[in-house]
C-alpha cells in the first residue's frame, strides 16, 4: 500500500494549480497593485479560517479540561493538523508575484534554483547530520516549486509527448531516488517512521510532483473538453465554492462520529498489533455505514458554513481605519502578513489544541505552543488590515 501513494498523492496537484491561478491572476490585476492582488487572494482563503477557529478553540478548551488526556490529546491535535496545507499555501501564495517576474527573466534558472536548494537542504539534512530544523526550508522551496510547474503551465506549457516523456523520466529517477538514498517509500508521512516525505517534504515528493504535474498536463486536452459540458462545469464551480469549508470542517466532523461510535459501542472496531492497524469484529460490516453518516453530516456543516466563504465578517472585510500607507507600504505590509499567518498555521499543525493555549511541544528540535501560534496568527492578520486592502 505505501507503493499506492505514488498514485493517490495529490497534494502537489493542489500548489500546481495554485501557482497557475496566481500567474493567470497577477499578469491581469498587477497593474492595481500587490496589496490589492493579494487581498484578493487571501481573503477568501483566511475568512473561513476565522469562522473555524472561533468555534474550535472554545470547544478544545471544554474538550480537553473534562476529558481523559491520553484521549483528548490525539483527537485535539488532529482538529488542526491539516492546517499545515492552508499555512504552506498561504506562504507560496504571498510569493507568486515574485517567482512570476522571476519566471519571466530566467524561467530554466528559477525552477532549477529551487530544485537545487530542495537537494542541498536533503543532502545537509541526511548525508552531514545537520539539525532537523533545516528540513522546515522545504515547506516553502518543495512546495514553490510545485506552484513554479503551475506557472510553467500558464506561461510555456509543454506538448503532451513532451510532458509525459518528462512525467515517466521523473519516475525513473524518484525510484533510484529512494532505492539508493534510502528515502522512505510512502509519498504521506507513515506511523513509526522516523522521516516522512511528506512533513517536512523530501526531495522524492519534489520530483514526485514533477511527475503527477506532467500527467495533468497530458491529460489537458481530454479535460477541457470534459468540462466544456455544462454539467461537468456546474459540479466543479459547486464543489469549488464550498472547498474552503469542506476542508476544514471534515475531520473534526470524522472525529466526532468516531468518538459517538465508541461511546455508544456502535461501528467497526480496529484491532492494533505491533503498531500495525487492521479491521476487528463487524468492521466491514459497519463501514458502509459509518461513510454514509460521515458523509451527512459532513454534507450538513457544509450546508451550514459555505456561506461565510463569501460573506463579509465585520472585522476582517470592514473598510481599514488605519492611516493609508504608500502602496510600497501596502505591499510590504500585507506580504509580511500572510506569511505570519501561514507560519502560524504550520505552528498549528505541529501543536493541535490540545493544552490551549499553553502546552509546548518539540518539533524539528524547535519549541511550539498553540498560544505563540495565535500570538503570530493575530500579528499577521493585523499587518494585512493595516495594510488597508479593502478599501474598495
Amino acid at each position: 500500500m505505501q507503493l499506492f501513494t505514488w498514485v493517490v498523492q495529490v497534494m502537489p496537484l493542489f500548489f500546481f494549480a495554485g501557482g497557475a491561478s496566481n500567474a493567470i491572476t497577477w499578469r491581469a490585476k498587477r497593474n492595481s497593485g500587490y496589496s490589492t492582488w493579494l487581498w484578493g487572494r487571501a481573503a477568501r482563503l483566511l475568512r473561513p479560517l476565522w469562522v473555524y477557529l472561533i468555534v474550535m478553540a472554545p470547544v478544545a478548551l471544554i474538550v480537553a479540561h473534562f476529558g481523559p488526556t491520553d484521549v483528548t490529546a490525539p483527537l485535539l491535535l488532529l482538529t488542526t493538523q491539516l492546517l499545515w496545507f492552508l499555512g504552506a499555501y498561504l506562504i507560496v501564495t504571498a510569493l507568486g508575484p515574485v517567482f512570476w517576474t522571476l519566471h519571466q527573466r530566467r524561467p530554466f534558472f528559477t525552477i532549477a534554483s529551487l530544485a537545487a536548494i530542495a537537494v542541498l537542504v536533503d543532502i545537509a539534512r541526511f548525508g552531514l547530520g545537520g539539525p532537523t530544523a533545516l528540513g522546515l526550508i522545504n515547506f516553502v522551496v518543495v512546495w514553490c516549486f510545485a506552484a513554479q510547474l503551475g506557472v510553467w503551465y500558464v506561461e510555456r506549457r509543454p506538448q503532451p509527448r513532451s510532458a509525459a516523456l518528462v512525467a515517466f523520466a521523473g519516475l525513473l529517477v524518484n525510484a533510484l531516488v529512494v532505492k539508493l538514498a534510502h528515502y522512505p517509500l510512502s509519498m504521506v508521512g507513515m506511523p513509526g517512521e522516523k522521516v516522512s516525505n511528506m512533513a517536512p517534504p523530501t526531495v522524492p515528493l519534489m520530483v514526485h510532483s514533477v511527475v503527477v504535474c506532467m500527467l495533468a498536463m497530458c491529460l489537458i486536452t481530454p479535460l477541457q473538453k470534459f468540462f466544456a459540458r455544462d454539467r461537468a462545469w456546474r459540479y466543479a464551480v459547486l464543489i469549488n465554492t464550498v472547498a474552503m469549508t469542506l476542508y476544514l470542517w471534515h475531520l473534526p466532523m470524522l472525529i466526532l462520529l468516531v468518538v459517538i461510535e465508541r461511546a455508544t459501542g456502535l461501528g467497526g472496531h480496529v484491532t492494533v498489533s505491533h503498531g500495525v492497524i487492521t479491521a476487528g469484529t463487524h468492521y466491514w460490516f459497519w463501514w458502509p455505514l459509518h461513510f454514509s453518516v460521515f458523509i451527512v453530516m459532513v454534507s450538513l456543516v457544509v450546508r451550514i458554513f459555505w456561506v461565510l466563504e463569501n460573506t463579509p465578517l465585520p472585522l476582517w472585510d470592514a473598510a481599514s481605519r488605519f492611516p493609508r500607507l504608500t502602496p510600497r507600504l501596502s505591499g510590504f505590509a500585507i506580504g509580511v502578513g500572510v506569511t505570519l499567518c501561514g507560519t502560524s498555521l504550520l505552528m498549528f499543525s505541529a501543536t493541535g489544541l490540545g493544552g490551549f493555549p499553553t502546552r509546548v511541544i518539540h518539533y524539528a528540535g524547535l519549541p511550539l505552543s498553540s498560544g505563540l501560534a495565535l500570538l503570530v496568527l493575530i500579528v499577521g492578520a493585523t499587518a494585512i488590515r493595516l495594510a488597508g486592502a479593502p478599501r474598495r
